[in-house]
């Protein structure tokens, strides 16, 4: 079996270097001045299992070729799934002719060859799933048992599912690079169904992962997401007011996505950033930082290299405060009159952390920190204003005073500007809440206005 895993391997390997240099050579034949091909071809499949049955199973098997050209400042690009000698052609012709009548573009063009990756790490993103479908849907058995044994108000689920896929993804570009590697990921989630008299309520737990072997076990899969559905059973809306705020590690996270928008390139350049101008202040208090780091092993936020071929960087997006840094392409970077930080595609791994965390700063004690206010667990929408910095979002959670959760709480908005609640981080908590690309621990904040009914 693992030589037979091991052959298919290499070739995958060889396909995807081979269409991908060969759309390279057809597109400079017909007068490209510059190009660029990517492919990527994977395999996997998902069940979605509900209430002991098999609701679906569903097999993938997926595979692209992306070719960009330019001639001059006039770029064209298109895409086919099909790997034929004549369908690459006709892709390669579509991309010539787009470069031959579109605008000029003085940005546009390959990234600067001193700024293309030539230390090719291995970083272990290619563990396949071992298994085979009938494991997964024990799997999803085993949660979803789980869940219904946890409280007498949950007697039903709306399901859980197993996805998994594995390929490889390989760039080629006429300035000589040629690379590429193989990577995979494993998701999880249940969603539990809890019920008493007409109140119901559900919510859901996960699990993501390079390797299965990340996954949560299925019994804590299906126990936690009970539990949370379990918990917000006879929740209240609360008057509004000003309240101190605490929100839970995997909420937290969604300050880092925050961030990212804030500080791409595209929103740089054309200036829809409450963040612009801003590198070299402080945005943060001086405890909390941000690190990005491309390189972390086994890591779904880790990447040998950018889109374009590019090198990451390990930095401080925010020191000790103080923002230091931005996600650029070589597009966005040439917009602003900057190098590119090897971001085509986004960020890579971000990480929230406080120098003033200690390993004693548990949920229990971070709730103590809080004091009488409102615990988030969830939040609904975006509610993002990136120009002004405005937030406004839907908010559910719990009621904490003196330390200790009271009820949970449902139907409220936090507003407040994003700016402002960032500079307001009193703490960030010990028990980090790692999504594989995103690391943060709960995070409170001073006060913060929130709505809710009378």
């Amino acid at each position: 079996m693992r030589m037979e895993r091991e052959e298919a391997k290499s070739s995958k390997t060889n396909e995807t270097e081979a269409v991908a240099k060969a759309a390279l050579e057809r597109a400079l034949r017909l007068g490209a001045d510059e190009c660029a091909a990517e492919v990527s071809a994977d395999r996997g499949f998902s069940v979605t299992y509900r209430m002991g049955e098999v609701e679906a199973l569903e097999y993938t098997s997926e595979k692209v070729l992306s070719i960009a050209v330019w001639k001059g400042k006039r770029r064209g690009s298109a895409t086919t799934s099909d790997f034929s000698e004549r369908s690459v052609e006709r892709a390669v012709r579509a991309a010539v002719a787009i470069a031959s009548v579109a605008e000029e573009d003085e940005a546009t063009g390959l990234p600067e060859e001193r700024d293309l990756q030539t230390e090719f790490r291995d970083l272990s993103l290619s563990h396949p799933y071992e298994g085979t479908p009938e494991d997964a849907i024990a799997y999803l058995a085993k949660a979803e048992e789980a869940a219904l044994k946890v409280d007498p108000s949950v007697e039903n689920t709306d399901g859980a599912v197993f996805t998994t896929s594995s390929g490889r993804f390989t760039l080629v570009n006429s300035l000589g690079f040629s690379a590429g590697y193989d990577y995979s990921r494993h998701d999880v989630d249940c969603v539990a169904v809890a019920a008493k008299g007409d109140d119901f309520e559900q919510d859901a737990w996960w699990g993501q992962g390079r390797s299965a072997e990340e996954l949560p076990d299925p019994e804590t899969l299906g126990r936690r997401a009970a539990e949370r559905a379990a918990a917000k059973l006879g929740r209240k809306s609360i008057p509004g007011g000003s309240v101190r705020v605490l929100f839970a590690p995997y909420v937290a996270t969604e300050f880092l996505d925050m961030l990212e928008d804030l500080l791409s390139g595209r929103a740089l350049y054309r200036k829809t950033s409450c963040l612009l101008g801003r590198e070299g202040t402080a945005i943060l208090p001086a405890h909390v930082s941000v690190l990005e780091d491309p390189y972390i092993p086994g890591a779904i936020g880790s990447g040998v290299f950018d889109d374009e071929g590019c090198a990451g960087q390990r930095r401080a997006i925010v020191e000790k405060g103080v923002l230091r840094g931005k996600f650029l392409s070589s597009y966005t970077a040439r917009k602003l009159g900057c190098r590119t930080t090897g971001n085509a595609g986004g960020a890579y791994n971000l990480i929230l952390s406080s120098s003033r965390t200690t390993p004693d700063m548990t949920e229990k004690a971070m709730l103590e920190r809080l004091g009488t206010g409102l615990y988030v667990t969830d939040t609904i929408g975006r509610g993002l204003n990136p120009v002004t910095g405005d937030y406004s979002r839907g908010v559910s959670g719990f009621w904490v005073e003196r330390g200790v959760i009271v009820h949970p709480v449902g139907g409220m908005t936090l507003a407040g500007n994003l700016l402002d609640m960032f500079l307001s981080v009193e703490a960030v908590g010990a028990e980090v809440y790692d999504n594989g690309a995103r690391r943060s621990g709960s995070v409170l904040l001073g006060p913060v206005q929130l709505s809710g009914e009378s």
